[in-house]
């Protein structure tokens, strides 16, 4: 029984002769069809508008979706053939990773409405950076959307988790089965036509963190640079080239490949979560609430500690200088700028004991309109919340 379900999700229910393609109504190829490989920073206020309009006009003919079970997508077939055979838990965490495109987020969002209605799961909807039109960004990219798929597929249990790289661009799936198969996941796959359900066990890897310790300075000489062959000693050029998975040879230079990045990120990742996160009553509260948002602000979380250990990015980490109306003097936590998850901000009043390696979470902010208005007058900042308490990243993401 899965009760949970990682899935990549492509743009596939948007296109052909599937029941919510956007071909069947003509009026919105003009405005946002034909730029659904376009990032979402190039949206207009119109195009949003008609991704309403889509969405809401596609909820109208969910009624449909009994009769048309075969024409929906490979997303939708996946989900309904678990459930079919009784390998869907109830109240199931379903993770869906898109493109942050025109067409994953429409995409994203109407697989949401969509799995919500038809399947009473809870869904996660993140956004991966990955595109295939920049060559020198596509490593970078890639190394992030490991990252990513990592911290979605640690949400569960492999024995209780359905890995199902379904959509997205290909390379998606392939380097996604690697991970997978690095933290011993096994890849589920649908015939879409068949409806034969196929569950692909995880390759053992010879690789494992003491690998990477021991390999450690290797690792980061490849992660900074191109390093020319010649100048390895034997034993590393040896190592370089019987772990063709880890590192890339090209023309007598050798890099760290996307997955060696993600291996030695990883390694170093495992240092943060040995910080104890200590956080107040109204952090609590407010990420509870929020729990469909939960792997988002713990990410965040981890970016602080690791900014924090780093000393980078110090504008981000002390926010609070760039407000006139704050008096520093009465300042008993610091404020951070986090990321948005485009729904969502994080910002967070926090102080860090880094001779203990304790970060006290002091009040979160996820609304940037109620951050603008109590951030001003010193709220989170002059005075610690109550009750604060050690949380875990597993409750996080399995609450």
């Amino acid at each position: 029984m899965y009760h949970t379900v990682v899935m990549t999700c492509g743009v596939s229910i948007l296109q052909g002769n599937r029941l919510f393609s956007l071909t069947n109504d003509e009026s919105f190829e003009p405005l946002f069809a034909k730029h659904l490989q376009e990032p979402i920073e190039k949206m207009t206020d119109s195009m949003w508008e008609e991704v309403d309009r889509y969405i809401n006009k596609s909820k109208l003919i969910f009624h449909q979706i009994s009769e048309n079970e075969h024409a929906i997508c490979a997303e939708y077939s996946m989900l309904h053939t678990l459930r079919k055979r009784n390998k869907l838990a109830k109240k199931a965490r379903i993770i869906l990773i898109v493109t942050k495109t025109i067409g994953g987020m429409v995409s994203g969002q109407l697989l949401k409405e969509l799995f919500e209605r038809s399947f009473d799961v809870t869904i996660q909807v993140l956004y991966s950076n990955m595109t295939i039109t920049d060559k020198k960004a596509l490593k970078s990219q890639t190394t992030e959307y490991l990252h990513l798929l990592g911290k979605a597929l640690s949400a569960g249990e492999p024995k209780t988790t359905c890995f199902a790289p379904i959509g997205g661009y290909k390379i998606m799936a392939s380097l996604g089965y690697l991970v997978g198969s690095f933290l011993n996941y096994p890849m589920s796959y649908l015939h879409e036509n068949t409806q034969i359900l196929v569950e692909i066990p995880p390759v053992p890897l010879s690789i494992d963190e003491q690998f990477v310790q021991e390999h450690s300075q290797l690792l980061r000489t490849c992660s900074k640079d191109y390093v020319p062959l010649k100048d390895l000693s034997f034993n590393d050029r040896q190592l370089v080239e019987n772990y063709p998975a880890i590192f890339t040879i090209e023309e007598d230079y050798v890099s760290l490949s996307a997955f060696g990045e993600f291996l030695l990120e990883r390694t170093y990742q495992d240092s943060i979560f040995k910080t104890q996160y200590l956080l107040s009553e109204q952090v609590i509260s407010l990420i509870e609430k929020n729990n469909h948002h939960s792997i988002f602000i713990f990410d965040e979380l981890q970016k602080l500690v690791s900014k924090l250990k780093s000393r980078i990015e110090i504008d981000d980490l002390y926010h609070e200088i760039t407000f006139n109306t704050i008096d520093s003097s009465k300042c008993k936590f610091h404020l951070y700028k986090g990321a948005s998850n485009g729904s969502n901000v994080f910002r967070l009043a926090y102080s860090y004991d880094e001779k203990e390696d304790k970060l006290y979470a002091n009040y979160l902010w996820l609304d940037h309109d109620r951050y603008e208005r109590e951030v001003p007058k010193g709220i989170g900042l002059y005075e610690a919340e109550s009750h604060f308490q050690e949380y875990s990243k597993n409750q996080f993401v399995k609450k």
